[in-house]
């Protein structure tokens, strides 16, 4: 039987390499072997503050640039999180499974907690948690691609989807996660022992954003981080820079590690810079083309109405049986 798998990602911040790397290849490898979803989560999104119209227009941006690398909406349903109203009921009815000692001991939330400082956070953060076991749970969602700083995120679903079911009766499937071997973590190419971010600066120098002009990219990728040793081989602890370099062109080829280290046995540093400055142009342009035709079509529009049309059909189903199961429809 074909299994469910769900990804959803936020309108924040600018879209890297490291993003397309880390998530959207391998959703766009897998979606066409599983019952695919994929989600703006616009409601995540909400947690810092942003301008309106800078949240209409970075919803639009992203599901351009998603379409561009490949989710295809004839294997995929693709929609806005805020479009489907199931998923932040689910949100509030799952959230009575939770303890608020669970969700103040997670890992991302302490981490923004202390960001924070004396300003305080909004409620929503706290509870961000069980938003998002509602965006998996509604779908019986079996695989969840996700990084490694969402893991933990994928644990606590799979408890409150456990705890539903022993309380109510079998309701939920129980997510895994799925974390890719090989380019989950892209690092910043001047300081390549922390991961590339969509956060960072748009002039960041260590950071390759897919929509910069293939001229900044290709010279951030020359002036990258490397080391004195002049060989090239992946070895993340004493050699990070060749070893991110390694992985960006084992990336965006499709070959594996020891097939680019053969390639560059014999080879210095700048031949290796090259060859990679080369293949992200190649590999850029063709998907900088495909969003701007996406971003300003009224396709994009269509493509998001239908998803978020799909998606509705699977979660109007699951948060009516959770209202039975709860005692709320009678």
């Amino acid at each position: 039987m074909t299994k469910t798998m769900i990804t959803g990602v936020q309108p924040s911040g600018n879209f890297t390499l490291g993003n397309y790397i880390g998530a959207i290849k391998n959703f766009v490898k897998l979606q066409k072997e599983h019952n695919s979803f994929i989600f703006i989560a616009d409601l995540h999104g909400l947690t810092s503050y942003q301008k309106p119209e800078d949240i209409k227009n970075r919803i639009l941006d992203l599901a351009a640039l998603y379409l561009a690398c490949g989710v295809d909406p004839n294997y995929t349903n693709f929609f806005v999180q805020s479009d489907v109203n199931e998923h932040g009921t689910l949100g509030f009815l799952i959230a009575f499974q939770c303890r608020v000692g669970e969700l103040s001991r997670m890992t991302q939330y302490k981490s923004k907690k202390e960001k924070q400082g004396k300003e305080g956070i909004d409620l929503g953060l706290l509870i961000y948690p069980t938003l998002m076991a509602a965006d998996i749970l509604l779908y019986d969602a079996e695989v969840v691609p996700v990084g490694m700083d969402q893991k933990q995120h994928i644990e606590m679903t799979r408890d409150l989807g456990e705890r539903f079911n022993k309380r109510y009766g079998s309701t939920f499937k129980l997510p895994d996660y799925y974390i890719p071997e090989v380019g989950a973590k892209i690092m910043n190419l001047q300081n390549p022992t922390e991961k590339m971010s969509k956060s960072a600066p748009i002039d960041d120098k260590g950071t390759i954003f897919i929509l910069d002009d293939i001229n900044i990219t290709k010279k951030k990728i020359m002036s990258a981080v490397t080391d004195n040793d002049n060989k090239i081989y992946f070895d993340e602890e004493n050699k990070p820079g060749i070893s991110n370099l390694i992985s960006i062109y084992s990336a965006i080829t499709n070959k594996t590690i020891k097939e680019v280290e053969g390639m560059f046995v014999d080879q210095n540093y700048g031949t290796l810079k090259k060859e990679i400055a080369s293949e992200l142009e190649r590999f850029i342009l063709p998907i900088q083309e495909r969003y701007n035709n996406y971003r300003y079509s009224d396709n994009l529009y269509k493509i998001l109405n239908k998803g978020a049309k799909e998606a509705e059909k699977y979660a109007s189903k699951k948060l009516l049986e959770v209202r039975e199961k709860l005692g709320i429809k009678y």
